[in-house]
């Protein structure tokens, strides 16, 4: 079994979290085209497995939480945050007006939509399964005339030129990841947060009966939103953190009261919190 399972192939941003996360092997790391696949790996071929779940531009992935949410064991063992910084890469010799079609994930493309708008209106946009994907395409490509939005290290893992560097609309640009895995929560770290998800009983003031017993007990909500429950129509499921960890008395005393007024009660770990990765694209060596 593998110790852990990414977003391929090499060079995505989430590889660049796991690189973050601790060093491996390569032998020790197995990529997958999609996060479903990798979540439902974690148990199976591989030990902890990471996923992006939000970013600060584009709000939560909503696959990650729907499978969260699910009927599986699956706990949030840790998370990464780290910077993203979108580049234009195309092949040598290849020049902004040359471009017909451009390759890309979705979210990168989200996030670069006023330079794509300004800079190549005519060229037609084919979303990949992930930016790397998008680099290994055009460097596959015959014709020097397609782009992929992506790394500096997929540039340099698929030889590519970067003809423009930084083109997200907003520079302050950052993604979450979380390390799942079957394992309990970590130990208290003394910074620590901790995720639930919950479905609430119809009726008036049912959400505030929830909240108030966080803010009765000064447990501070880092993030709450809510997703249909597919279920039926009008039902939701509300997807909270929390500062603290849930073997603190004010955390696990907050989860117990809210008991009776939920209908769905998912406790998804507690785990340390991050803190924002500085590092520059690439500069963590580590053998993946």
């Amino acid at each position: 079994m593998h110790e852990i399972g990414y977003l391929g192939p090499p060079g995505t941003f989430t590889e660049e979290a796991l690189l973050n996360y601790k060093s491996f092997q390569k032998e020790d790391v197995k990529e997958y085209k999609t996060i479903p696949e990798v979540i439902r790996s974690i148990g199976k071929e591989v030990k902890e497995g990471i996923v992006p779940v939000e970013n600060s531009l584009e709000g939560s992935v909503n696959i990650t939480l729907d499978i969260l949410a699910g009927e599986n064991n699956l706990k949030i063992k840790r998370e990464i945050v780290i910077p993203i910084s979108h580049h234009l890469l195309v092949k040598d010799k290849t020049e902004l007006n040359d471009i017909a079609t451009l390759f890309s994930h979705y979210q990168a493309v989200a996030q670069c939509r006023r330079f794509i708008e300004q800079s190549m209106p005519e060229a037609e946009t084919e979303l990949t399964f992930s930016t790397a994907q998008a680099a290994k395409i055009v460097s596959e490509k015959t014709k020097k005339n397609c782009a992929a939005i992506g790394t500096l290290r997929a540039a340099n893992l698929y030889n590519l030129k970067v003809l423009r560097n930084n083109i997200s609309d907003h520079k302050c640009n950052y993604t979450r990841f979380i390390v799942l895995s079957h394992q309990e929560a970590s130990p208290i770290t003394g910074k620590d947060k901790t995720s639930v998800i919950f479905g609430i009983k119809d009726g008036p003031g049912a959400l505030y009966q929830i909240l108030k017993e966080f803010a009765l007990r000064e447990i501070n909500l880092t993030k709450i939103e809510s997703r249909p429950s597919k279920k039926n129509f009008g039902d939701y499921l509300f997807f909270v953190d929390m500062q603290g960890h849930f073997e603190e008395p004010g955390v696990s005393k907050g989860i117990e009261a809210i008991k009776d007024n939920t209908v769905f009660l998912k406790v998804l770990g507690s785990y340390p919190e991050a803190e924002l990765s500085e590092q520059n694209e690439g500069s963590t060596e580590v053998e993946v």
